[in-house]
């Protein structure tokens, strides 16, 4: 199930119960069927069920079990908002009437990373793209010798991201680079 498919299934069915809730907790306060669900004046956890919950230590444990297992899928669920999967695409012409021309995000990361690699400063780089397919953001994880000139170093990188950028047309490519010093 994609996670567009998950999201409408999930806030569907939390909807419905919580449309199922108030329109209990509704005829219930006008008292439209008192014999079912009770009179609107008593509260809604009687005798019995104060008796039942206080006797019962497994009820307890049950419903402190049920509460985790909700608050843990609601996590779970919201750490799936936050990811985003990689565009496997991206999209060169930003008007889309006048066409569509697309390059594969892994023959730019393919490049950039080669294009890193060769150069006499960098140790190992990798590169991925984030974003959208329309708005493709570049990340690169750098990494190069100690003995390596912080300027030079950042001479081929910035030289790479430009060249990245003329190839994908876009003068405002957003590129985020972590730059890390190993023995």
């Amino acid at each position: 199930m994609g996670s567009t498919r998950a999201n409408r299934f999930g806030l569907a069915v939390t909807g419905l119960i919580l449309l199922l809730g108030g329109l209990t907790a509704a005829v219930r306060g006008a008292a439209f069927v008192p014999r079912h669900l009770g009179a609107a004046h008593v509260p809604v956890t009687g005798r019995f069920v104060r008796a039942f919950a206080d006797a019962h230590l497994w009820f307890w444990i049950a419903l402190a079990a049920f509460s985790v297992a909700v608050a843990l899928l609601a996590l779970r669920w919201l750490g799936a908002q936050a990811r985003r999967p990689a565009p496997r695409t991206i999209r060169l012409e930003p008007d889309t009437r006048h066409g569509a021309t697309t390059l594969s995000a892994r023959a730019v990361t393919d490049a950039i990373e080669d294009d890193l690699n060769a150069g006499p400063y960098v140790r190992r780089a990798t590169a991925g793209v984030t974003g959208s397919r329309a708005r493709p953001h570049l990340l690169l994880n750098v990494t190069v010798d100690p003995d390596t000139d912080p300027a030079d170093a950042r001479s081929s990188i910035h030289d790479a991201i430009e060249r990245a950028r003329h190839t994908l047309e876009n003068d405002d490519q957003p590129a985020t680079v972590r730059l890390r010093v190993r023995e």
